[in-house]
C-alpha cells in the first residue's frame, strides 16, 4: 500500500540520485533470483543424495517470489505504521546476510530457510522504495520513475543471468552466485546519507481518506488471468538451464550466456507491447499466446542448443508482449483511487506465478515422461489460449478496449 505522505514544504527536494537509488533497490527481488538460475542444475547434482532434491531446489528459486506475493500487502500496513527508512535499511541487510548464506550452508533445508528469510525481505525493500518513489515525487516525475522501476528490472534480469552463468564456473561451483547478494550492503549508506523519512500531507479539512475494498469485480477475472500469463511467463526464465543441461550444455558460463540471451526476448516483447498499445486487448492476447506457443514449440522439439535457445527466445518476446498488457488491462479499468490496489493485486498473481510455475512444469513432466514433453503440452495450451481469443475477437466479444497509446508502460520483472 501506497501511504498518502510527502516531505515537508522546504526540508528535502528529490532529485534523480534519489530516484535511481529507489530504482536500483527494487532491482535486488528479480536480480537476486535469476541470478542463480543457471546453476540450479548444478545445486540439484549437489544434493542428490537428499530427498524430493529435485523440487526443492526449483522451489529455492521461486519461494522468495511467494512470500512477496504473500506479505506484501501486510507489509504495506507494517510500513505505515513503523515508517520507511529504519526497515527499509533493516530488510536490506536481512537480505544481504540471508541472501549469501547459502555459500555457507550445506543442508538443502537451511537453505531454503534463508530464501524464505529473503523472500520476506523483498518484500518490504519492494514495498518500501515504490511506497518512498510516491512519496517524493508528484505528478510526470512520480509516472516516470514508477515507469522505470518496473521497466528497468527485466534488463538487469538479463545481465544477471550471465553474470550467474560465470560466477558458477568459479572454484565454488554453484555456490559462488549467492555471494553477490552480500553486496546489497553497499546500498546502506547510500540510504543513511540521502534518504528521509517522509511527513504525513496534511488534508484539506473535513477530507477523509477512505479504505476502498478490492475491486474484485473490475479486476478478478484479469488477475486470474495475470496468474495464468506469468506461470508461462516463467516458464523459460526457470527452465532454461536444466533445457541446456538436458541437450549436453555442463559449462555455467554457457548456460548463463544462453539463457541471458533468451531472456533478452522480454524487453523486446516489452518495446512492441508499446508499439502495439492501441491495438485491442484481445489482439493483444491473440499475438501473443500464438509467439508463446511457437516458442514453446521449437524448444520441446530441437536437439540443436543454439535453436533451442533462438525458440527460448521467441517465448521470452511472447512474454515481454502479455505481461505488460495484463498490469496496463488492470489499470484502465479502475479509477485513480483503486489503481494502488489493482497493481498490488498484479503483483500478487505475478510473484504467484513465479513460485506455482516450476510446481506446473514438474508436475506436466511426471506424466508426460520429459521435461520437454511439458513444454510441448504447454506449447498447446498457449495456442488453445491464443485460439481462443481469436474467436472471441471474430465475434467481437472480450476485451475489445485498448489500453492506450499514450499510457504509461510499465515492463515485467
Amino acid at each position: 500500500m501506497l501511504s498518502n505522505v510527502q516531505s515537508g514544504p522546504s526540508a528535502h527536494s528529490a532529485t534523480n540520485l534519489h530516484g535511481w537509488l529507489l530504482v536500483s533497490t527494487c532491482w535486488l527481488a528479480s536480480a537476486g533470483a535469476v541470478l542463480i538460475a543457471p546453476v540450479l542444475p548444478f545445486m540439484q547434482q549437489a544434493f542428490a543424495d537428499q530427498p524430493h532434491a529435485e523440487v526443492l531446489t526449483l522451489i529455492v528459486l521461486v519461494i522468495p517470489g511467494l512470500m512477496i506475493a504473500l506479505l506484501g500487502p501486510l507489509m504495506g500496513a507494517v510500513v505505515d505504521v513503523v515508517g520507511r527508512k529504519r526497515l527499509y535499511m533493516l530488510s536490506i541487510a536481512v537480505y544481504a546476510v540471508a541472501g549469501a548464506m547459502p555459500f555457507f550452508l550445506h543442508d538443502l533445508y537451511a537453505i531454503l530457510a534463508t530464501r524464505v528469510v529473503v523472500g520476506i525481505a523483498e518484500a518490504a525493500i519492494t514495498t518500501i522504495s515504490t511506497a518512498l518513489t510516491a512519496d517524493y515525487f508528484q505528478g510526470k516525475e512520480r509516472e516516470k520513475w514508477l515507469t522505470i522501476q518496473l521497466g528497468s528490472a527485466s534488463i538487469v534480469a538479463v545481465a544477471m543471468f550471465a553474470l550467474g552463468g560465470v560466477l558458477g564456473g568459479f572454484s565454488a561451483g554453484w555456490r559462488t552466485p549467492f555471494l553477490v547478494y552480500g553486496c546489497a550492503v553497499f546500498f546502506l549508506p547510500l540510504i543513511a546519507a540521502f534518504v528521509w523519512e517522509p511527513q504525513e500531507r496534511v488534508e484539506a479539512p473535513g477530507r477523509e481518506v477512505q479504505a476502498l475494498p478490492f475491486p474484485w469485480r473490475q479486476i478478478g477475472h484479469i488477475c486470474a488471468m495475470s496468474l495464468f500469463t506469468a506461470v508461462m511467463y516463467f516458464v523459460i526464465t526457470i527452465q532454461i538451464s536444466f533445457l541446456l543441461t538436458a541437450r549436453g550444455v555442463t559449462t555455467p558460463a554457457v548456460i548463463g550466456i544462453g539463457s541471458a540471451i533468451a531472456n533478452a526476448g522480454v524487453p523486446f516483447g516489452a518495446f512492441v507491447f508499446h508499439r502495439l498499445s492501441g491495438w485491442a486487448i484481445n489482439r493483444l492476447i491473440v499475438l501473443s499466446f500464438a509467439i508463446i506457443a511457437a516458442g514453446f514449440y521449437i524448444v520441446s522439439t530441437v536437439a540443436d542448443t543454439n535453436v533451442l535457445i533462438a525458440g527460448a527466445f521467441v517465448a521470452c518476446f511472447g512474454g515481454g508482449i502479455v505481461m505488460p498488457l495484463m498490469l496496463n488491462w488492470i489499470m484502465v479499468r479502475l479509477p485513480f483511487a483503486q489503481r494502488g490496489r489493482g497493481a498490488g493485486g498484479y503483483m500478487a498473481a505475478f510473484f504467484l506465478g513465479n513460485f506455482l510455475s516450476p510446481l506446473v512444469v514438474a508436475a506436466l513432466a511426471a506424466e508426460a515422461g520429459s521435461l520437454f514433453a511439458s513444454i510441448g503440452w504447454l506449447s498447446a495450451i498457449c495456442a488453445v489460449v491464443s485460439l481462443g481469443f481469436a474467436l472471441l475477437t471474430l465475434l467481437k466479444r472480450g476485451p475489445t478496449e485498448a489500453v492506450g497509446t499514450h499510457a504509461q508502460i510499465p515492463l515485467p520483472h
